[in-house]
């Protein structure tokens, strides 16, 4: 059952409050970190349909016929369709079904145990390590050694670290000189040369930065554990206890959600899509929760919010509000969308994708994808004569971050939005609370989206 909020959106012209309200409830620990753990993804998608449900004129983007395209995106898991799952056996489920699109993937999770001490000192998880998404069960104590400078190159490097010598042992490998020595594919710097190993313990990265908790290569296992650790890691470390319980989901179900507000012209075959995803990482390790206030309960909000806003100032073309599953397991939520959309993606007047936007900076970071220019150079203008202080707005690289990636491989025009300031340092850590975000930048941003969509 999905409990009810102090207050509730009909009604609310308060937008910020409006805001907050599905934040602080959707970044709370009944959730479980919005993930498959306790069914915390499914819990939330109710909560996000019931308040959609409440908001006069928006209803389900249905599909039209059949939604069977399997996505192959690159160097991602293959994606497939799904029937109800999990969802088969929820009370009233017709009220919510019309609003899902399912699809289902493997998946390897972690919500067991997860320990780690060296010579005999306990390390913190997300402080003092993190490790990594697809690595294996694995309990015991291993040698640490260092891999020689010799050792960091194309040819040879697997036979190297397979050839027995590490047997029972941790490897410690510089993270910088594996990218600069081995050269691996930027969409999957792990794959082939991990995957590969055998023969040996574990392999510990370093760098001197923490290295976040990221899931985006949970659909596959390698043989060994796989840890990040940064520059604080003893150089003459001796001896590591190690205790992880992991299990390879062959098939874990997803479920986007997909909703539609009609314009006021009816002759208009033109509509924006606006999104954020609703996952998150949920358990790494039975203590460590992540609640994902900014990434992306923040963005999911802010989409509820504006289709809240836009039921009461609708503009001539319709809006798709899409809230995707599965980002955190690198976009294959969006994937999935894009090769079965309810709606022509061709007709997409331009799409914008919020992602972690409950940060306190003036830095607004972008991504646009291919044509997306001439709404970005729309939203400077915008920002230029707001009434409230503009952002400093940064252009960056296209890349597979965030749901918008899928999208730019269509050649769907669009935006990708990021508030940047000092809520970053809790990035996928529990830490990203729903008291850790900021909503000093909600007015601005509201008025940037709600302006260009106008």
């Amino acid at each position: 059952m999905v409990l009810s909020c102090a207050l509730c959106l009909v009604g609310c012209t308060d937008y910020r409050a409006c805001y907050n309200e599905v934040l602080k409830e959707i970044s709370s620990d009944r959730y479980n970190g919005r993930s498959v753990y306790g069914d915390g993804d499914v819990r939330a998608a109710m909560y996000l349909i019931d308040r959609l449900s409440e908001i006069d004129g928006v209803v389900p983007c249905t599909a039209a016929g059949p939604e069977d395209a399997v996505a192959r995106p690159y160097l991602k898991s293959v994606v497939e369709p799904s029937g109800e799952g999990r969802w088969s056996v929820v009370e009233a489920k017709e009220k919510y079904l019309p609003w899902l699109q399912h699809f289902q993937f493997p998946m390897n999770v972690m919500r067991g145990a997860m320990s780690l001490s060296v010579d005999g000192v306990a390390y913190a998880p997300t402080f003092d390590y993190t490790v990594k998404e697809f690595s294996p069960t694995c309990h015991g104590f291993f040698k640490v050694t260092r891999l020689d400078e010799e050792a960091y190159r194309k040819e040879g490097f697997i036979e190297h670290l397979s050839s027995g010598l590490y047997r029972d042992q941790f490897v410690v490998i510089d993270w910088n000189h594996y990218l600069e020595a081995l050269q691996p594919d930027p969409f999957d710097k792990y794959k082939p040369y991990l995957t590969e190993l055998s023969d040996i313990g574990g392999i510990i990265l370093q760098q001197e930065e923490q290295f976040p908790y990221f899931k985006a290569r949970s659909y596959y296992q390698t043989k060994m554990p796989v840890i990040f650790v940064n520059g604080s890691f003893p150089e003459d470390a001796r001896e590591i206890e190690i205790h992880l319980d992991a299990e390879m989901l062959p098939s874990r179900d997803a479920h986007n959600i997909v909703a539609y507000l009609p314009g006021t012209d009816p002759s208009c075959d033109t509509y924006y899509t606006i999104f954020g995803h609703y996952d998150h990482l949920g358990y790494m390790g039975a203590e460590s929760m992540f609640p994902g206030a900014n990434d992306n309960g923040s963005g999911a909000s802010m989409v509820v919010t504006l289709a809240k806003y836009f039921s009461k100032h609708r503009p001539r073309h319709g809006i798709q509000f899409i809230l995707f599953d599965a980002e955190e397991e690198n976009l294959l939520g969006s994937f999935f969308y894009c090769e079965n959309p309810r709606l022509p993606l061709d007709k997409i007047e331009y799409m914008i994708d919020v992602d972690m936007v409950a940060d306190d900076g003036d830095h607004l970071a972008t991504q646009i994808t291919p044509g997306g220019e001439a709404g970005l150079e729309r939203f400077r203008q915008i920002n230029a004569s707001s009434k409230f202080p503009p952002f400093d707005i940064v252009m960056e690289p296209m890349n597979d971050d965030s749901d918008h990636f899928s999208f730019a491989q269509k050649g769907v025009p669009g935006i990708y939005f990021e508030t940047i300031g000092s809520i970053i340092q809790y990035y996928h850590t529990p830490r990203d609370t729903y008291e850790n975000t900021r909503d000093a930048n909600f007015d601005r941003l509201f008025h940037l989206i709600t302006k260009f969509v106008e």
